[in-house]
């Protein structure tokens, strides 16, 4: 049986209990109201504005103000308070320096100095006052809660704000880290859209300086397709003549070779058949080169690529390089974007051009695979790179040229879209003989 005493110590035990359960549920309380009201939205004025409501009904208090150090750490900024009347002027830090350090719970704030001069206007009904500092990892917070009654705010309630404004604390956190994940990504799409228009841009001066290989190019085929059709109407004006002579039983006034102007004249078609689809295969490969590229990828055929991005090129170099391709017979495929490969393909040649003696420019072009990879190379016999530049030639807008000649982005670009393609593009030798530029890219199955 349990003595006076004994059952004394069980009375006060079960009343610390009780009190702790009442601390929790009022904790849990703010805590749940407190998370619904965030969860509810992301922007901090919403938030702040429903979390003051959530304190208002589990702690009795007449006012709620917020403030924020600024980046600077010399002043406090209003963020939000319950009463307009509380002008937004700044608060300098070293006045009221101890609001920011620690918690504290003012019984009689009438006759504080800096209650007086920044706050007494607005609140002159008010006696105690309870702040509490938190941080979140972007921000620095002081929250005040303000009563008029004197020592208004218990040890109990100042506990409770403690844990309260934690939760709250580390829920802002998650929500600044949210928006700075954003933030970021807005940026890293930002960047590329960058990149696409400086890689279309550089599209754009390789096709200007392809421009008058291209209208000479175009002019062989279309020359000899005007010639043939214009030879081709005198044979059918002959024709016509034959025929209409035989309609009538009168012998032509002068012999027509019925048997040539057919022969020759399928010749004719022939030829400008074969015109007409050079001059097509032309101009669909710069439409393909010069068309905006998006990121869609497909599985294409590296040697197809080199292929086509020589029959682009050769309209500027043929006077100037001879070109040999060294292609591996098993045509391996890739995952590509074949606009940025063909660009990244015509830049090396281009570079490679521009490096050969004039008139005596040998560039070969061979492709192979390594295990899991492919690869190609863009040999020439120019005259190298020098050592000294050798580790800055894929900086953006690094050139040997001269100033005018060149934008100095295109091995930069090159660089970059091979990376996208999880490759890896290297200058693997440069010398008096010439250089190695060496592409290497995963290689998928069909």
């Amino acid at each position: 049986m349990l003595t006076n005493e004994q059952l004394h110590e069980k009375l006060l035990q079960l009343s610390y209990e009780k009190k702790q359960l009442e601390r929790f549920k009022y904790l849990n309380e703010l805590i749940l109201s407190g998370l619904n009201a965030i969860l509810s939205s992301d922007k901090h004025d919403e938030i702040f504005e429903k979390l003051f409501a959530v304190i208002h009904e589990v702690i009795h208090c007449k006012h709620i103000v917020l403030l924020l150090v600024d980046d600077s750490r010399q002043q406090l900024e209003l963020i939000r308070t319950t009463n307009e009347q509380l002008p937004c002027e700044t608060i300098p830090l070293a006045a009221i320096q101890n609001l920011t350090e620690n918690t504290l719970n003012f019984f009689n704030i009438q006759n504080l100095p800096w209650w007086q001069s920044y706050f007494f206007d607005a609140f002159k009904s008010i006696n105690s006052l309870l702040s509490h500092p938190f941080h979140t990892s972007q921000s620095h917070y002081v929250l005040l809660l303000l009563s008029d009654k004197r020592g208004a705010f218990s040890s109990h309630i100042q506990e409770l704000l403690s844990s309260f404004t934690s939760f709250v604390a580390n829920t802002l956190t998650q929500i600044e880290t949210r928006k700075l994940i954003s933030e970021r990504d807005q940026l890293l799409q930002r960047q590329r859209r960058i990149e696409q228009s400086l890689l279309q841009q550089e599209k754009m001066a390789s096709l200007g300086q392809l421009a008058a290989g291209v209208a000479h190019e175009l002019n062989n085929p279309l020359g000899f397709i005007y010639s043939n059709l214009n030879t081709l109407k005198v044979y059918l004006a002959d024709l016509e003549q034959a025929f209409t002579a035989q309609k009538a039983a009168v012998k032509p006034t002068q012999a027509i070779d019925v048997d040539f102007l057919l022969h020759d004249g399928k010749d004719l078609i022939d030829e400008s058949l074969e015109g007409a689809r050079r001059a097509r295969d032309i101009i669909n490969n710069l439409r393909t080169y010069a068309h905006p590229d998006d990121s869609s990828t497909s599985k294409v055929p590296l040697n197809q690529l080199l292929d086509s991005a020589v029959r682009i090129a050769k309209t500027q170099i043929k006077h100037n390089s001879r070109v040999e391709l060294k292609l591996c017979p098993e045509n391996p495929f890739i995952l590509a974007n074949a606009n940025q490969l063909n660009q990244v393909i015509l830049n090396l040649i281009i570079n490679a051009n521009q490096a050969v003696p004039e008139g005596k420019g040998l560039i070969t072009i061979a492709s192979g695979i390594i295990s899991n990879n492919c690869f190609f190379d863009v040999i020439d016999n120019g005259c190298g790179i020098a050592e000294d530049v050798q580790s800055k030639i894929f900086e953006p807008f690094f050139t040997t040229k001269d100033v005018g000649e060149g934008t100095g982005l295109g091995l930069s670009l090159s660089k970059a879209i091979i990376e996208q393609h999880r490759g890896e593009i290297e200058l693997q030798q440069s010398s008096s003989a010439g250089s190695t530029f060496k592409v290497t890219l995963p290689r998928v199955t069909m």
